[in-house]
């Protein structure tokens, strides 16, 4: 057999950015040895640096910044600058809004959920990726033709609508969102056996288009149930509504499209395969694999500790989806009754404004002397080995990875549940209602009162994750997917293969 190659793609992880999804991404890369990967990252912006060492199975790189650009293309294509000079010349000259136009009503139609019809939309999406290989992006969306057909679909959709009208400026940031989020048509895309996206969002349209183009085959991979965290997300916001109602219908169509056209959707917990079967997913489709760790790295070993006060740690980034604010608040409970408590707080801030919101509430509750915002950590087993007990106070997780880390390293873990959570952590941890500081305060009161039941369930618990959710384990399952996605390629191509 020959070997393998993969395209692998992202939406704001790996490699610029850590986390759980990036990490999972690193450990395949560098054990799949034998499997030559192509990355297509979409970041925010081009300015960013690779956080992790690329092994030499990752045979390039094709980046797709979405902001930060002048030219779109400037960063994702490497062409000669006459080579964009002259579409653009050609788009300017050439009036194709006899192509644009059914393609881009058909975009309108899903969003505005007027029609359900995801085989002709794929063509779409198809159609657009092999327009922009010609003529260029930017001209294109700034025209006043493509403005017209936008602007006439949208009056027409909402001709009898009495109130609440899209104002222009509704208009313009659907547009805005359009001309955004579609840069992710534009890279060159390889020919490749297998298209691997870590997302049902728009790292997918890549795998859906490589599928039309070279019969590729779609793997997808649901770490976060996408669909779920970004309803979440947008109903926090302060967006006006039709705005709103805009994105989530280009959001919702995007994952449709997403679980349609994978041939395989591999969730990372049975959790999500519910969410994944309520939007369409055929069983049959669906093939759960859990994540894995490295439980020689991920294990108990003592620390020193801060003045060895009973303490308690949770490793997140600082982001409203991690409700950081339910963790201070379950430290001021413990507090009353164990004065010197340590709640350490590990992450990055990838929201400045939620940031200062908790600061501000350590401030108010006079917790400075028992909560630490300890910033971002490169050993994360170190952190939790310092902690008696470990939190995770999330209202949205797929299958955590900071959960089967802590059980690793023999520790009791308290955490909302959310995703995959009890699928793991039931009978070895304490599962929560999100939200309920009261319930998670009691449940830690009972660990750090109760060490050697604590020792215990830690001991347990590590012998759980060695017995289904090791690096091996995670890593065979991948492999044999692999394997069974590049012999069904080989076998429609005709090809012979050994």
């Amino acid at each position: 057999m020959s070997r393998i190659k993969i395209v692998w793609t992202g939406e704001g992880t790996y490699p610029y950015v850590t986390g759980g999804v990036s990490t999972w991404a690193d450990i395949l890369m560098h054990e799949l040895k034998n499997i030559d990967f192509v990355l297509v990252p979409i970041q925010m912006h081009p300015f960013v640096k690779v956080k992790f060492n690329i092994p030499p199975n990752v045979v390039d790189i094709i980046n797709v910044p979405l902001w930060g650009t002048e030219e779109p293309i400037e960063y994702i294509r490497k062409v000669e600058f006459s080579k964009i000079y002259e579409a653009k010349i050609k788009t300017q000259n050439e009036n194709h809004m006899d192509i644009l136009r059914p393609m881009m009503v058909l975009v309108l139609d899903h969003i505005y959920r007027n029609k359900e019809d995801l085989d002709g939309l794929g063509d779409s999406i198809y159609e657009f990726y092999e327009y922009f290989q010609t003529y260029d992006y930017y001209e294109t969306f700034r025209s006043e033709e493509l403005w017209e057909i936008y602007k006439e679909y949208i009056l027409e959709h909402f001709k009898d609508t009495k109130e609440d009208i899209p104002s222009v400026f509704d208009m313009i940031e659907g547009l805005r969102y359009l001309y955004r989020f579609f840069i992710s048509l534009l890279p060159t895309l390889p020919d490749a056996h297998i298209y691997h996206s870590s997302a049902a969002a728009f790292c997918g349209l890549s795998c859906i288009i490589a599928k039309k183009k070279y019969g590729s085959k779609f793997l997808l991979t649901e770490h976060g149930v996408y669909i779920r965290e970004q309803y979440l997300a947008n109903s926090r916001n302060q967006t006006p509504y039709r705005t709103k109602e805009f994105l989530m219908g280009l959001i919702t169509l995007v994952s449709k499209l997403n679980f349609h056209f994978a041939d395989i959707v591999s969730p990372v917990c049975n959790y999500n395969a519910r969410w994944e079967k309520k939007w369409g997913v055929e069983e049959a489709k669906i093939q759960t694999i859990y994540n894995g760790i490295d439980t020689n790295v991920f294990k108990q070993f003592d620390v020193e500790k801060e003045d060895d006060r009973p303490t308690v740690v949770m490793v997140a980034r600082i982001d409203p989806l991690k409700d950081i604010e339910t963790y201070i608040r379950t430290a001021e409970i413990v507090r009353e009754k164990i004065p010197n408590v340590l709640f350490k707080l590990y992450g990055p801030i990838v929201d400045e404004k939620y940031y200062h919101i908790c600061q501000n509430l350590v401030e108010e509750l006079q917790l400075e002397r028992n909560f630490s915002f300890a910033g971002l950590t490169s050993s994360p087993q170190t952190a939790y080995n310092e902690g008696d007990v470990v939190m995770l106070t999330s209202i949205s997780e797929a299958f955590p990875f900071v959960v089967i880390e802590a059980m690793a390293c023999e520790k009791v873990v308290v955490s909302s549940d959310v995703g995959g959570t009890k699928e793991v952590l039931e009978d070895y941890g304490f599962v929560v209602k999100p939200k309920d500081y009261q319930e998670f305060a009691d449940k830690v009161l009972y660990v750090l009162k109760n060490p050697e039941i604590a020792k215990d369930m830690g001991m347990d618990a590590r012998q759980s994750i060695l017995n289904g959710f090791t690096i091996e384990d995670m890593v065979e399952s991948y492999g044999k997917v692999y394997k069974d996605l590049y012999i069904e390629f080989m076998d429609e191509k005709g090809k012979e293969w050994r």
